[in-house]
C-alpha cells in the first residue's frame, strides 16, 4: 500500500535520533515487542556474525550481544547521530554509514536483519536486492502492512505500507526462499493502538520517557502479550540463501 509520502531526508532522521525516538526505541512497547519477534524467529538459526540494516540507535543490536554473547555484530545505518547513540550501546560492534538503497557492504553475514526500514525507502527493490547479496545464509525483514495512518506517513516518515503477501513476493524475488512468516498485532497493536497514535497525531511515543510514561509503556507491552500471532498487520519474514 504504497502512499506515495516523501521520504525524510539523512538530516531528519539526525534530529530525530538527537531529539525524540532514543527512549521510544528502548522503552515503547511495538520497539520491544519487535525485538521479541526477531529474537522467537532467529533462535532456531545457526550464526557467528549478524548484520543490523538500519540499526538505528542499537537496541536490538545490544540485545542480540546480550543473548548470544559469542557473535560478531555489525551495524549499518543512514544516521551518523544513530550510529553515534548506537556506539555507545554495543561498543563491540562495527558500525557504518550506509544508505541501503544505493549501496551494500562489500560481504557477506551469516544472519543480515533489516527491521522497520524498508517502509522508509522509495526504492525497496533496489534495497532488498541489496541485502539479498550481503546475505550469506538468512535474512529477517520487519514492516508494517495494511491502511497507512497519516502519523506513520508524517513524524514516522513512511513512503509505504506493504499490501498483504507483497513483500513475501519481492523477497522471493531477490532470489531467497522465504521459511516463516509472522504476521503479528490483533487486535491490540492493530487498529487499536494505531488509531490511537493516529488521534494522537503519533506524539505518545515520542521524546524522553520519565517514570510515568515508562510504566505506562510497560502496562501497553504486557497487554500486547495478548495479540495474534497469525493475523496483524506487524510483519516478519525469515528467508535463506537458496
Amino acid at each position: 500500500m504504497n502512499d506515495h509520502a516523501p521520504a525524510m531526508s539523512v538530516e531528519q532522521y539526525d534530529r530525530g535520533w538527537e531529539t525524540k525516538w532514543d527512549d521510544m526505541k528502548r522503552h515503547g512497547p511495538m520497539s520491544r515487542h519487535i525485538r521479541r519477534l526477531i529474537m522467537n524467529a532467529i533462535r532456531p538459526l545457526s550464526f557467528n556474525d549478524v548484520l543490523d540494516v538500519g540499526c538505528g540507535q542499537g537496541s536490538l543490536l545490544a540485545d542480540l550481544v546480550d543473548e548470544f554473547g559469542q557473535i560478531r555484530p555489525y551495524g549499518t545505518d543512514i544516521s551518523q547521530s544513530g550510529l553515534e547513540l548506537a556506539r555507545q550501546k554495543v561498543p563491540s560492534a562495527t558500525f557504518s554509514i550506509l544508505d541501503l538503497a544505493a549501496g551494500r557492504l562489500d560481504r557477506t553475514f551469516d544472519l543480515v536483519i533489516c527491521s522497520e526500514v524498508l517502509e522508509h525507502i522509495p526504492d525497496d527493490i533496489a534495497a532488498i536486492r541489496n541485502l539479498a547479496a550481503m546475505t550469506g545464509r538468512y535474512l529477517v525483514v520487519t514492516t508494517v502492512q495494511g491502511r497507512m495512518r497519516r502519523f506513520e506517513a508524517g513524524e514516522v516518515g513512511h513512503v509505504r505500507n506493504y499490501a498483504y503477501g507483497e513483500l513475501i513476493q519481492k523477497i522471493q524475488g531477490s532470489g531467497l526462499k522465504v521459511t516463516r512468516v509472522i504476521e503479528w498485532g490483533f487486535p491490540f497493536y492493530s487498529p487499536l493502538y494505531r488509531d490511537l497514535l493516529d488521534m494522537m497525531g503519533g506524539q505518545g511515543t515520542t521524546g524522553e520517557f520519565g517514570p510515568l510514561r515508562k510504566s505506562l509503556s510497560t502496562m501497553l507491552y504486557w497487554l500486547f502479550m495478548l495479540n495474534s500471532w497469525t493475523r496483524g498487520d506487524e510483519i516478519v519474514v525469515v528467508a535463506e540463501k537458496a
